[in-house]
């Protein structure tokens, strides 16, 4: 059965990779910007992966942050529950937030529940003038925006080196009085590989069939990542360590790209990360810093994440989780 497993994962694997080639060699025939919709669900949500240049498929601690990240990381950890809070506010006065929970079972494997919320805030609704009107435009009050996601996942670790997950997402989003739904989902795994602390896994998040917006069909927002991590310093148990992160992304609707991350912790109280993403014309260098307490209740960690933009603000993001 193990080997089974293990033999499936790897399969799983190669094949991405030969998706993600084909897709790339697809991408240099005409350009795929633009094309899809609910873009909402390509923002990082996590502060702590954001922080990490938007990687953290691999990493088996991210419990409930995993919903977000890669679902199969749902499946690994000590404590049966875990809740991860986020909050950022993001680009042009829009505020995305989110909310995951999960709650592990001894043999049936982990169950999760999460949201996310995006606010595009209130705009002004205009039109034309008549011929008889004065004036460059007429007003006709005020419109509000919003999308959100609305997530159950499943993960199971069935050996002690691999685990996969799924989430299954109702979307949203409205325009005044317009509006779109679909549903997608994700699928993921993370393999131990057992050389030393190295870890590779894959995750396709936001698959599904095209939706409808008034009269357009679009597509959703998938993306295909592949990638690994591992310690070069300790151990993600040890009160120090560092962790390096590097990660493969094909979106459907852009060029590939590349992200990688760095994660330290200090005398087992202070997260210390950076990122750094190439293939994006205005995005680049993250970084952020973390809190770790732990109590008798469980574990608290608070996240701050910073996201460099080179034309617009740059963002700020805020995170809570905690098992217990």
């Amino acid at each position: 059965m193990s080997n089974r497993v293990v033999s499936y994962g790897v399969r799983f694997f190669l094949c991405s990779l030969i998706l993600a080639g084909a897709e790339r060699t697809a991408a240099q025939e005409f350009s795929k910007v633009g094309t899809s919709g609910f873009v909402f669900l390509e923002i990082p949500v996590s502060a702590r992966f954001a922080a990490l240049g938007e990687t953290g498929i691999t990493m088996p601690d991210a419990h409930a942050e995993g919903l977000f990240v890669n679902p199969a990381l749902t499946a690994l950890g000590e404590k049966p529950f875990s809740v991860s809070l986020s909050h950022a506010n993001w680009y042009v006065e829009t505020r995305h937030q989110a909310v995951g929970l999960t709650w592990r079972i001894p043999v049936v494997g982990s169950i999760g529940l999460h949201a996310i919320y995006f606010d595009f805030g209130t705009m002004e609704k205009t039109v034309n003038p008549a011929a008889d009107q004065t004036g460059s435009y007429i007003s006709l009050g005020t419109y509000s925006a919003a999308a959100y996601a609305l997530g159950v996942s499943f993960a199971r670790q069935l050996t002690d080196r691999f685990a996969f997950g799924a989430s299954l997402k109702y979307v949203r989003e409205t325009i005044d009085t317009y509006h779109a739904g679909n549903a997608v989902t994700d699928i993921g795994f993370i393999y131990l590989t057992g050389y030393k602390s190295l870890r590779i896994g894959t995750f396709l998040q936001n698959f599904g069939l095209e939706a409808k917006y008034a009269q357009e069909k679009f597509k959703m927002p998938q993306q295909l990542k592949m990638g690994l991590s591992a310690e070069v310093w300790g151990d993600l148990a040890a009160p120090h360590y560092l962790s390096l992160l590097l990660e493969a992304v094909q979106p459907n609707d852009a060029d590939g790209r590349i992200h990688l991350g760095a994660e330290g912790l200090l005398y087992n109280t202070l997260y210390v990360r950076s990122g750094y993403k190439t293939g994006y014309g205005h995005e680049d260098l993250c970084a952020g810093i973390g809190l770790k307490v732990d109590s008798s209740i469980g574990r608290l960690r608070c996240d701050f994440a910073y996201m460099k933009h080179k034309t617009l603000d740059s963002t700020l993001r805020y995170s809570l989780a905690m098992e217990f």
